[in-house]
């Protein structure tokens, strides 16, 4: 005789089902592995932005509630970020849009 759980499913199924866990459980576990994928998606981009931040010269500062913040201030106005630092401030800029 084989045990039916209130699924239907044999004992011997439900053991070695590769799904063991219940549903709601897996869901809830993907939920929170969003979210903390999330929250670090943010903690990266709030990095790259207050390097950005701190590699601005000081005229272009006032222009970061206008243009969307540091990065999208640098990425407008590139011509004003000092040559030897225009590289990292590009890489910095295309590491933001990837996050």
């Amino acid at each position: 005789e084989t045990l039916r759980s209130h699924f239907g499913s044999s004992r011997f199924a439900s053991a070695f089902s590769p799904c063991f866990l219940s549903l709601p459980f897996r869901f809830r576990m993907a939920s929170m592995m969003g979210a903390m994928g999330g929250a670090m998606n943010e903690a990266a981009k709030k990095a790259v932005e207050d390097e950005l931040a701190t590699k601005a010269p000081a005229t272009m500062k006032p222009f970061f509630p206008c243009l969307g913040g540091p990065v999208g201030t640098m990425e407008t106005c590139m011509c004003m970020v000092p040559a030897d630092q225009q590289d990292s401030v590009k890489q910095a800029i295309a590491k933001y849009k990837s996050l």
